[in-house]
């Protein structure tokens, strides 16, 4: 709590995007499913033939399962805005050390989806999964929207 003192008061805050995370969760979880539903009805399901079918069958599958899963890691994901500082998650990082601070929306050809980044001197912060995060950093620094 001292740090959060010497950072001055909170001027503003944003929280994960419970809905997008969601979203985006129940869609990798139905192409998913869709995938499991056609590799089932080409190959009935069965004993594999060796162990090593079978260690690559229970591989793929958790890597299917992390990859289906792995928005909800930002469930816990928040922005707190003080007078002369940010916290990114549970890091405190001053703005005199950030420098300019911008935002940018990337929108790769293999994915569906856009990530969103608050960029700085220091590094890219995805922060994709967080809720008008852009707005709040603008309602906290410059008093506008």
């Amino acid at each position: 709590m001292p740090e959060e003192r010497s950072m001055g008061r909170k001027l503003a805050q944003a929280h994960a995007n419970m809905g997008k995370i969601l979203f985006h969760t129940a869609i990798r979880l139905t192409l998913a499913g869709v995938i499991v539903l056609a590799g089932i009805r080409g190959n009935p399901p069965g004993r594999p033939v060796n162990f090593l079918a079978g260690s690559l069958a229970a591989f793929i599958a958790l890597f299917a399962l992390m990859w289906v899963f792995f928005p909800l890691i930002h469930l816990g994901d928040c922005l707190e805005f003080y007078e002369t500082g940010i916290m990114i998650g549970k890091r405190l990082w001053r703005l005199d050390k950030l420098g300019k601070i911008s935002f940018m929306d990337v929108k790769s050809n293999y994915s569906l989806f856009r990530k969103t980044y608050m960029c700085t001197e220091v590094r890219q912060f995805n922060i994709t999964y967080i809720k008008d995060a852009k707005k709040n950093f603008n309602r906290a620094y410059f008093d506008g929207i």
